[in-house]
């Protein structure tokens, strides 16, 4: 299977039940809790754009990465209808915006924000043919403290859209006895 095939297939899916259910989709998330949601796309970045991308930052897009952003030059996902929502991927503007200086995290960057978490690629990793370059941390940590995913952007995207938005990253943490205490 091609590098960034699953990232098309897994978008394809998600604008298909959006476009058979009028743009709207039922989520059933945590504590079974029920609300209908919404994903807004941006339009796709061309190849010049990601290309000038990499350029000004010295930053090594992904493969599937890539195909991502030629899809959609960054979304907003399962947000909830009524009251919005905190799941949003990155444009490479946004990146530009959000990321700075990027000497800090030493080929780390930011590519999304999801309830106060960040998912970061690891560009130094992909550089050095590592399959497994994506990162998380809390929003406010520096990349020093971000923690491997175990996985590339399109395995995390194709389970982040399976979970439905859910931060499926912190279920290993989740037994019943600790369960209750951060609930």
């Amino acid at each position: 299977m091609a590098e960034g095939s699953i990232v098309k297939q897994t978008l394809h899916s998600l604008k298909k039940r959006l476009e058979e259910n009028s743009g709207v989709i039922q989520i059933q998330s945590e504590q079974g809790h029920i609300y209908k949601a919404v994903c807004t796309f941006n339009d796709p970045a061309s190849d010049g754009e990601i290309t000038e991308f990499e350029q000004k930052t010295g930053l090594l897009l992904p493969r599937d990465y890539k195909a991502f952003l030629k899809i959609t030059n960054g979304c907003r996902l399962f947000d909830d209808s009524e009251y919005g929502g905190e799941i949003e991927l990155y444009s490479l503007a946004q990146i530009l915006e959000w990321n700075g200086d990027y000497g800090e995290g030493e080929g780390c960057f930011d590519i999304a924000y999801i309830y106060q978490d960040n998912i970061v690629i690891d560009s130094k990793q992909y550089a050095e043919n590592q399959k497994n370059y994506l990162l998380w941390k809390s929003h406010i940590d520096p990349f020093s403290e971000a923690e491997p995913l175990g996985m590339n952007f399109e395995l995390w995207l194709d389970r982040f859209i399976m979970s439905q938005g859910a931060k499926f990253w912190w279920w290993p943490i989740y037994t019943a006895e600790n369960y209750y205490k951060l609930t």
